[in-house]
């Protein structure tokens, strides 16, 4: 018994000191932590990405030598082009005039040795940053529309460029180092010579329209088209898809939300809208950055899914318009949606409007060769008929009017002549054009 007073005391002691040692080692102990990839959602694509220059992009060039002008349209050699144009520096970019008259503009692009290139939107400078290496880190928050490339004095290596801007009535001039002179020469400047006249129609007070003087050779093409599942769009632009509620309103309209967002279909147009109410702006979006935002947002999930191209912004609504092409031409319906629009909100997307198909394959066998009158022709027979002032218009180009066959899910492209006048077209029909003749609409 006289053992058990001491025992105790040493078994104490030693429960005193292990609970010592536990909390210190729990107060030093350092976890070995393992790294945790983050892993992110599946990106959707909904068709392949694409480069801002595939968006951007001309639509005619003409060119002055010999007192007279040559033209072309060609899909291909506005691409061609523009490859050429990548790498030229930009030594300066100088404000000329801010308040252009249409005489100066006639005379700028009648001079000789020039060429001019037309696009159908205002472009701010930056989006020509993957082209053309400016020198200016800052270049000014200004658009244009035609791009003047004076060549007079090519063996100096230099070129002088002018940037117009219809919107603005503004003129830009800058000294441009091409690295390779004679690729310009040869594969930009003595093709034109083989190009077919354009002939310049004069309009007093107004700038000039330059069109082809002959008689125009086109396809009528036929595609088989294919839907894009909503459920896609559904993935991309609601941030969180399992909660969001389908709602078919009739046989020609479906909804989708969320409760804070909007995803209406009409199946008949082929168009989706979406809408985000609470991001909506009033502050406006400088137009180098609407025009970057808009392109990204688009991107991201792969929505340019045929050859949409920019082609116009409105800043004071935040807005931009893509409009879809075949095989170089601008495509125009009443029956289906053929263009793309964007309205940017409070640091992202507000509105955005396009259509949900894309064009499978052409049907070879329906192909068929149709023949316009030329472009020259069409404004002569405008005046004639006086349907539509020549003052009234902003441009005349051809293009393809879009009709479906929904029992045999096909599109037909018949080529035409459209009017463009302040952003919307006009398809020129015999009964617009004061009646047929040469049996050529």
């Amino acid at each position: 018994m006289k053992y058990i007073e001491p025992v105790k005391s040493v078994v104490l002691f030693l429960l005193v000191m292990l609970s010592v040692i536990l909390t210190f080692l729990i107060w030093t102990y350092t976890p070995d932590y393992k790294y945790i990839e983050k892993t992110e959602g599946e990106e959707i694509l909904i068709k392949p990405q694409k480069d801002m220059e595939d968006i951007i992009r001309p639509y005619k060039a003409i060119f002055r030598s010999e007192e007279e002008f040559t033209g072309t349209v060609s899909n291909a050699a506005m691409k061609d082009m523009m490859k050429v144009f990548k790498g030229w520096n930009v030594l300066d970019l100088v404000s000329v005039n801010n308040n252009l008259s249409a005489n100066y503009v006639n005379q700028i692009i009648g001079a000789d040795h020039r060429m001019t290139i037309f696009f159908t939107g205002e472009i701010p400078f930056s989006a020509f940053n993957t082209t053309f290496q400016f020198t200016d880190k800052e270049l000014p928050e200004t658009t244009f529309n035609r791009m003047i490339i004076d060549w007079s004095n090519y063996n100096s290596k230099e070129l002088m460029l002018y940037y117009i801007s219809g919107n603005n009535q503004s003129l830009f001039r800058s000294h441009v180092s091409v690295p390779n002179m004679n690729q310009f020469i040869q594969e930009v400047i003595e093709p034109a010579k083989k190009y077919e006249v354009f002939k310049e129609v004069e309009r007093e007070g107004y700038t000039s329209l330059y069109l082809a003087n002959s008689n125009i050779e086109s396809v009528k093409y036929t595609y088989f088209i294919e839907d894009i599942t909503p459920e896609l769009f559904k993935n991309v632009l609601f941030p969180d898809p399992n909660i969001v509620q389908r709602n078919v309103e009739s046989a020609s309209s479906e909804k989708y939300t969320d409760g804070m967002s909007l995803m209406t279909l009409e199946t008949n147009l082929k168009s989706l809208n979406y809408v985000y109410p609470a991001a909506e702006s009033s502050i406006r979006v400088e137009p180098s950055k609407l025009l970057k935002d808009s392109f990204e947002f688009i991107n991201e999930h792969g929505g340019f899914t045929a050859d949409f191209r920019y082609a116009s912004s409105n800043t004071n609504k935040n807005q931009i318009d893509y409009q879809m092409y075949l095989q170089g031409f601008p495509v125009y319906s009443n029956h289906v949606i053929t263009r793309m629009t964007t309205i940017w909100g409070d640091s992202r997307i507000f509105h955005y409007k396009r259509p949900y198909f894309s064009l499978d394959m052409d049907i070879s066998l329906e192909k068929e060769i149709k023949e316009l009158a030329s472009g020259a022709e069409i404004a002569e027979r405008l005046k004639s008929a006086n349907s539509i002032p020549l003052p009234d218009i902003d441009e005349i180009v051809l293009g393809y009017y879009l009709t479906q066959n929904q029992e045999q899910n096909i599109f037909i492209f018949e080529p035409c002549w459209f009017v463009i006048r302040n952003g919307t077209w006009t398809k020129l029909t015999p009964e617009v054009l004061g009646g047929v003749k040469n049996g050529l609409e």
